[in-house]
Formats: structure tokens, C-alpha cells, sequence
């Protein structure tokens, strides 16, 4: 990032004493607390990441009332996402979606079984995967990192991450079918 201005510098300033205002906001937003400190920190990031492009044709006020408000919606976003991958995993996923670990409920002893059988040939086929694919696999769907994460940590794009997941996904379905041909 190139040097600040003296007058960019003073906008910074104004816009680190403008946090108070961005939180009550984002809490407003999200009707509460939850995660509204993060869009707080996400906004104050965003608005002095992108100082230069405030040209001063509104208020200061009016431009980190937008900012804060697209960080807030983002926030959103990112929660209803997960929320689906999650609702996604565990409408995909026999019975009640903990057999991956094995973890036991009050099924009867031979389906926690079939459970435990399940759970231990998927851990088989990942261990399988070539590493590229099974690190994507282990961050994006064991661990539930978001995608942008798990590229920045992989060094590769987010259309990579995605791609490689796709992939991992298909090598995974032909070997669970593969061995359960057998």
C-alpha cells in the first residue's frame, strides 16, 4: 500500500473513531451481538484498505454507513452459506449425519456398525486421494474452513480450491462405488 496523505491519514483517523457508530449499526443488522464485531472489524478493514477511493462527493459519515453495510451483508452471506453446506452434508449423509466420526446414538447395534464401517471407508478413500485434492477435501469439508481461506493457506486461487474440491468430490464417489461394486 502505497504512503498515506496527510489528508488520508486524517481520514483514517476519522474513521477509527467511527467504529462506535459501524458497531450499534452491524447490531442493529444482525439483531444482536453475534458476529457483529466481526462485520465491525470487516468494515473498518475494508474503509481503510480502500481510503483512496473515498473522493469526498458525500460525507465521510454516508460512505462508512455503506462500507459498514456491505461488510454486514457479507458477514450474512457467509453465515447463510455455511448454514447451507452444513444443511447440504447432513441431508447427504446416512442416518444422523455422525457416522464420519463415528459417533454413536441410539441406533441399534448393528446399523451403528454399518455406521462405523461407513465412516472408516470414507476416511479409507480420502486417505486414497492424491495429497492436492485430499488437503482441499480435509480443510474444506472435514474442517469447514471457507474456500478463502483454505486458498490463501493452499498459496492457490479460490476457483482453484473449488475445482479441486469438484474433483477430489468425483474421484471419492467412483471409489466408494468402485469398492462397493466388489
Amino acid at each position: 500500500m502505497p504512503a498515506m496523505t496527510p489528508e488520508q491519514k486524517a481520514l483514517a483517523h476519522s474513521i477509527a473513531d467511527s467504529r462506535p457508530v459501524m458497531l450499534r449499526q452491524a447490531r442493529r443488522m444482525l439483531r444482536g451481538a453475534d458476529g457483529a464485531e466481526d462485520a465491525t472489524q470487516d468494515a473498518l478493514l475494508a474503509a481503510l484498505h480502500h481510503i483512496d477511493c473515498f473522493r469526498g462527493d458525500s460525507q465521510l459519515g454516508t460512505w462508512l454507513y455503506r462500507v459498514s453495510t456491505n461488510a454486514v451483508l457479507m458477514s450474512m452471506r457467509r453465515q447463510r452459506r455455511a448454514s447451507d453446506r452444513t444443511q447440504r452434508a447432513l441431508t447427504s449423509l446416512p442416518g444422523d449425519g455422525n457416522w464420519l466420526y463415528g459417533s454413536r446414538g441410539s441406533a441399534q447395534p448393528h446399523a451403528q456398525l454399518e455406521e462405523a464401517q461407513n465412516a472408516e471407508l470414507l476416511r479409507w478413500a480420502i486417505k486414497k486421494l492424491p495429497e492436492r485434492y485430499r488437503a482441499v477435501v480435509e480443510q474444506c469439508d472435514l474442517a469447514e474452513k471457507p474456500i478463502e481461506l483454505v486458498a490463501a493457506t493452499l498459496g492457490i486461487t479460490v476457483g482453484g480450491v473449488r475445482t479441486r474440491r469438484l474433483r477430489a468430490h468425483r474421484m471419492l464417489r467412483t471409489t466408494l462405488k468402485d469398492r462397493g461394486d466388489r
